[in-house]
């Protein structure tokens, strides 16, 4: 048999042996040139092995907001990569970090800005990371909506969301496209710690819906122990399926491995591996990186509802589910061992009651409130007023009102206390009026507890804004202060019209005065005039007379000269003079009727004969 036709069987057999001896004699007698490109020859051939890999992107989604979170900030900076951070913006701590590390669990803002400055990606989880399934439409949506809007208010850049425990329908998908998601995160829908073993091996990219991006179930969670070997054979697994998109669910960074979250040993570990299967086409990656997609503006849920009197949804407590009342919750301390048990009848005017059996009290005891929502159930109040709460009781001990408070960002934290109330056998009304609200409060939620063990009954419930006496006392001072200045300014006012009339009576008085003044003057002046005129005429009518006179006279003094020369012509010079007189005509005056009579001249018999003439 030919040597070709007996190597053959024994190359079908042994591939991988025949294809290891070839590599190793062509190491041994390739000459040195050839042998020193070997290296090159060498990376190449990874690099196409590398890119004819399928592509896996890995996701690491840190969800519920708790400040322990941050110890992996550090681990993933370490190999250069970036997550996923899904905060509840309503659990996060906005006082000081020193008062936040003492009394909260969850992120402060400033623990947010730190994450998102390094680069992660800061996505939406709900206000209160509630459960939305359970909740009417509209306050899932305000849950959705005013997250997403609170993120942006901060200056994030929300644009995917994760669904509170991974529970969600087609309504509550739309609702999240509604408020202006690219995407929404579900999980344990993916094959991966032995779960789901009908499940595909990886989400597709882009997803296969949007809003309900596929994940294995989350780290530690349904009885499952997740080591770094577990994360590792869900990625591999999917790139020898097909590649695709593996999303890691966590809650928390742990000193040890625990439930929902795991340890910075075990991350590390994780990391650097994922590290080491970049040349594998195994990448990291946030899920805004993957989803893609604009940032959309901000939509506002509704508006909460205002309730009518007595202020409070369901104050009777005979609307109940579920063996406890609708629009109130039960609410106890950590620490406090506390029964609910629901009564139908019993209540003062047919109300319903919810009893409250306390057996250890803890710091806060226990005690039934307003539901604390968004809007659907808690009672909405205005900044700066009091509020009058009240409700009936029965009670084994001394309890009090305590008050709780939504802020702006939809976050409900303690505010104050009522004086205790005395124990009461029969039903007794309680009533306490608060402080005015603080500026930013939107709703308040109230109930009577007792920080002892005992037994407290209560029923119809109300809030009423309450009547300010001070104010009143004030407004009322305020109003007689404007009152009687506008009596002031009206009395003002009309003694300056007076004032101002009689000025001018005055002056048109003194006008009316000057004007007849004035004509009396220019009367007089007229009459001096008259009277002046009247003289001058009298004197030019005396002057014409005169006048007349004197030519009357010249008249007859030329009479009496022609006579007299007459006469000396015929007559001696001392002619007698006889006794006749000469008589003039009488002179008048305008006014007067007298006669002027001339002094009596002696004349010649001539002189009279010639004057006969």
């Amino acid at each position: 048999m030919p040597l070709a036709k007996r190597a053959l069987p024994l190359l079908r057999r042994f591939p991988a042996l025949i294809l290891a001896a070839g590599i190793v004699a062509a190491a041994v007698w390739l000459p040195a040139g050839q042998a020193s490109a070997a290296p090159v020859h060498t990376h190449v051939s990874a690099a196409r092995h590398a890119a004819a890999r399928p592509k896996v992107v890995v996701t690491f989604a840190w969800g519920g907001g708790l400040a322990d979170q941050m110890a992996s900030l550090p681990i993933f900076r370490r190999y250069g990569m970036r997550a996923t951070y899904f905060v509840p913006s309503g659990l996060v701590c906005t006082l000081g970090q020193a008062q936040c590390a003492r009394n909260s669990r969850y992120l402060t803002l400033a623990d947010v800005r730190k994450i998102a400055a390094a680069g992660d990606e800061i996505g939406g989880l709900s206000v209160t990371h509630q459960q939305l399934t359970t909740m009417p439409a509209a306050e899932a949506k305000r849950e959705v909506c005013d997250d997403r809007s609170n993120l942006i208010h901060w200056g994030f850049r929300p644009t995917d969301f994760a669904y509170p425990f991974a529970v969600l329908n087609p309504a509550i998908e739309a609702l999240t496209r509604e408020c202006g998601y690219n995407s929404g995160l579900g999980t344990g829908t993916l094959r991966g710690a032995g779960r789901c073993l009908t499940c595909a091996w990886a989400e597709s990219i882009p997803p296969q819906n949007a809003y309900d991006v596929r994940t294995p179930v989350e780290v530690n969670s349904v009885n499952t122990v997740w080591v770094p070997r577990t994360y590792e054979s869900v990625v591999t697994n999917a790139q020898q399926h097909g590649g695709g998109w593996i999303v890691f669910t966590l809650h928390a960074v742990c000193p040890t491995n625990c439930g929902l979250g795991t340890s910075a040993p075990i991350l590390t570990s994780v990391l650097k591996w994922l590290r080491n299967q970049r040349a594998n086409n195994i990448l990291v990656e946030p899920m805004n990186q993957v989803i893609g997609g604009p940032l959309r503006p901000a939509v506002p849920g509704p508006a909460p509802r205002r309730l009518p009197a007595p202020g409070v949804a369901n104050a009777s407590l005979r609307q109940a589910a579920n063996g406890s009342p609708v629009c109130f919750q039960q609410a106890r301390n950590s620490r406090a061992a506390a029964t609910f048990s629901y009564q139908a009848r019993g209540g003062p005017h047919g109300a319903a009651a919810e009893t409250v059996h306390v057996t250890r009290p803890g710091n806060g005891g226990a005690e039934l409130l307003q539901t604390m929502d968004l809007g659907s159930c808690a009672p909405s109040v205005s900044s700066g007023h009091a509020y009058k709460t009240g409700m009936w009781y029965k009670a084994s001990r001394p309890a009090r009102i305590e008050v709780y408070r939504r802020t702006s960002i939809g976050d409900w934290v303690y505010w104050t206390a009522s004086p205790a109330f005395p124990a009461s056998a029969p039903w007794r009304q309680a009533s306490w009026t608060t402080p005015a609200v603080p500026a930013g409060t939107t709703a308040l939620s109230f109930g009577m507890t007792a920080k002892a063990v005992g037994v407290i009954t209560t029923s119809d419930y109300s809030l009423r804004l309450a009547t300010n006496y001070k104010t009143l006392i004030l407004l009322g001072v305020l109003g007689f202060v404007i009152v009687a200045g506008a009596l002031i300014a009206r009395g003002h006012y009309r003694y300056r019209r007076y004032v101002s009339a009689e000025t001018a009576t005055l002056e048109t008085d003194a006008a009316q005065a000057e004007v007849a003044a004035a004509r009396a003057q220019a009367d007089r002046t007229a009459a001096v005039k008259a009277e002046a005129a009247r003289r001058e005429a009298a004197a030019e009518a005396e002057a014409s007379r005169a006048d007349a006179m004197e030519a009357r006279i010249q008249a007859a003094m030329a009479r009496m000269e022609a006579a007299r020369a007459a006469a000396a012509g015929g007559e001696p010079e001392a002619a007698r003079v006889d006794d006749a007189t000469v008589v003039f005509p009488p002179i008048t005056d305008g006014a007067r009727d007298e006669t002027a009579v001339l002094k009596p001249v002696k004349l010649t018999d001539s002189q009279q004969q010639a004057s006969g003439d």
